[in-house]
This record gives C-alpha cells, structure tokens and sequence, in this order.
C-alpha cells in the first residue's frame, strides 16, 4: 500500500449525461457550467434544473460538482453576471472554478460562503501568487499548464498545506499561454477568452522565414504545417511522479468530448490510481484505454521538458479515430440474459463488440440476439437514438457497448 495522499480525479461534464458518465466511471468531482460565463461556450452546458440535478446526483454517490465562471467578463455581462450568482446560490455547487477577480467579488458577494477555485486561465506559475490568493480565500489553484513537475514541487513546498493545487494530467492542449489568445478574435471574431474559441490553432500554416534561407523552425511538409497544433495530453503511465508533486487534483480535459471519451478516461485513470494505491504495478491496458477514444497524437506537454527541446506540436493534426459507441445498457434482465439498450450507432448481430464496464477494462464479445422494443428479431439497430434488446451473458446498467 502506497502511504501517500491519493489526489482527487477530477472530470470534464459538458452537459447532464456526461456528469453522470463521469461519475459512473469513478470521478470523485467533475466541473460543468451554465450556458454562459463558461470557457466552453459551444459545450451542450446545463440548465439550472440539471445542475441541480447533478448536484443531487453527485452528493448520493459521494461526489462533488464545481461550476466553471472563468470568462474574462465586460462590464455589460455584469448584471447578468449578478443574476446567475442568485441562482447558483440557491443551487449550492461545491466550489466555483473563476479567473476574474470581479467575479470573485460577485460570487462572494452573493455566496459568502463560497469556496474558490483560482483557474488555469488566471496563469498561476509561482508560489507567492499562490500564497496571495490564499489570503484572498481561494482555497485551490489551478496551476498554469506550463509548469515542469520541478517546478510544482517548489511550489507546493512553499504554500500552506492547506491551500491546493490541481493540474491538468490528460487531453487537449492550447498552444497559447493558459490559453490566453487572440488568434480566433482575429480571425473569427469568435472570443476564446469568452469561451467561443474557433481552434485557428489546428488550422494548417505554411511557414517561412526570410533571412535563415533553408534553416526549419517547425517541421514542415509540401502542403504546409500545423506548427501551432499541440500534441494532447497523456500522463496516466506517470501517476507516481503526480503524487509525488503534491497535486491535490488530477484534471481531465474535455468538456466538448463524448460521453464515451468522458467515461473511458475517467474510467482509465480510476483503475491506474487505484492500481497505484494498491502497490501494483502499472497496467498497459491504461494506455490501451487511452488509445481507444478520440485524440491527437500524445505527450507530456510541460511535465518533463520545454518546447525548445520538445516541440510538442503534432505531424498531421487528424484526431486519431476512436472505437465506435455503440449503445449504452439501461436495464439488465440475469434470468433471461437481456439487456435493455438505448443505440448510439449502428451495430450489427454476429459481428465483434466489446463491453466497458466501471473499474475494469473493456471485454469482446459477439454481438448476439437483438430485438426491438416489441420484441421483434432485428439483425441491426440503424435507427438513432432507438431502444433495443440485447442478448449478452452478463451487464450492468451504465456499461458501455463499443467497437472491438
């Protein structure tokens, strides 16, 4: 047994149904946001009721929910600003994940006793400005994505222990400092610091340089490069040296992802830091997790080294294709070996599927019988959204039917 603090798993919740993913596949927090005031604007986010709802959801299995209000606000937001205050103060999330110091005020304001979390978007690289917000009342700060593990080590070493710090460990990386940027205004018109970012980064450039003649400052091919694009974020295979930093939380990225991406991460990281806990030794059926959903090429953005001797910019900026999600167990009938299914994609009978379960690694199995509500054969379920029948030895209401 490793006698070491375990941190929190942290989980992105884009909307209700991937909060309760999270959740099922063992978060023990997820942050979420309303349809305004969030960095994610183009996230389906969550009414007042579903976060409500979320919340209460959340509590019955011992989990929290942290709303998101780390847009950079004008003064014309700011009455609205007030108003979603009153609301969230009658809902009571957990904490309130902001980067505004007026937010702060307004929050504080409304909820006195809020509890605080400074985000990523605030840029936070050193301990004295830890220790300033500290005094202010944020209780935890997320640390710039920029910072070695070094250098999150001397910071923890210099902050109240009480005071605490959360990371990014896993998905998509912004090649602007803490995503602070201005290419998509530019461009789009679209304001990333208000959470409507247009991604210009992961667009394709052709690179040139006048006066160094043939000398490459980015990898580049015929038709161009995506010098701006970074690699995503993989840290499972390192949980040791993020325990050993002092991280108090490990943060997933990915509130735009799918309900599967969200489930198969989070489910992913639960098994490595329970394995890690557990004083066993690292599973590579993590990383096949990992590999399973959508993604980037990886790395380890600045844990372990800088750009200049690690440009952590992908070759080709295609997401890597994922396994398809094909259904999601709603019921499941042991005497009769029927599970109840609600169809994310078209499967067919006979062909290769595979069974992800909370806790443990996905299973192949053959697609068996199917039927549909009325209990009719079907040899396929092309009808989205449809509910079918599924004969399958064993399931769980939450497992996940996927490609194998």
């Amino acid at each position: 047994m490793v006698n070491k603090k375990r941190p929190e798993l942290l989980s992105p919740a884009g909307n209700l149904e991937k909060l309760k993913y999270a959740i099922n596949y063992g978060a023990d927090a997820v942050y979420c946001a309303l349809n305004r005031f969030g960095m994610r604007a183009s996230a389906g986010n969550l009414s007042p009721d579903q976060l409500a709802e979320g919340l209460e959801y959340a509590h019955s299995r011992n989990a929290k929910v942290y709303v998101t209000l780390n847009t950079m606000p004008r003064d014309h937001e700011l009455s609205d600003l007030r108003e979603y205050a009153k609301i969230l103060a009658e809902i009571n999330p957990d904490a309130y994940i902001i980067s505004d110091p007026g937010v702060m005020d307004i929050i504080k304001e409304a909820i006195p006793n809020a509890e605080l979390h400074l985000s990523t978007q605030a840029s936070t690289v050193n301990s004295a400005a830890i220790n300033f917000w500290s005094r202010y009342g944020v209780k935890r700060v997320v640390l710039a994505r920029e910072l070695s593990l070094d250098e999150i080590k001397t910071i923890r070493a210099n902050i109240p222990e009480e005071t605490e710090i959360e990371c990014f460990i896993h998905g998509a990386m912004c090649i602007s400092y803490s995503g602070r940027c201005l290419m998509s205004n530019y461009y789009t018109g679209r304001n990333a610091n208000g959470g409507a970012c247009a991604q210009p980064c992961r667009w394709k450039y052709f690179l040139r340089e006048e006066k160094h003649g043939e000398t490459a400052y980015a990898e580049q091919f015929e038709d161009g490069t995506y010098v701006f694009s970074s690699r995503d974020m993989r840290m499972i295979d390192h949980i040791g040296d993020l325990v050993d930093a002092g991280i108090d939380s490990l943060k997933i990225e990915g509130r735009m992802k799918s309900a599967y991406y969200t489930a198969a991460i989070t489910n992913a990281y639960k098994i490595a830091l329970d394995d890690y806990f557990n004083g066993k030794e690292f599973d590579a059926g993590c990383l096949r997790e990992t590999e399973s959903v959508s993604h980037r090429e990886y790395g380890t953005g600045y844990f372990y080294s800088s750009p200049s001797t690690d440009a952590n910019t992908v070759t080709v900026n295609e997401y890597i294709a994922d396994r398809p999600f094909y259904a999601t167990v709603t019921e499941f009938d042991p005497e009769r070996k029927l599970a109840k299914c609600f169809q994310r994609n078209k499967m067919r009978a006979g062909e290769m599927a595979n069974l992800l379960s909370p806790g443990h690694f996905g299973k192949d199995f053959v697609i068996g019988n199917m039927f549909d509500e009325e209990m009719n054969p079907i040899d396929s379920t092309p009808h989205a959204g449809m509910v079918f029948y599924l004969e399958i030895d064993s399931a769980k209401s939450g497992d996940i039917i996927r490609g194998a």
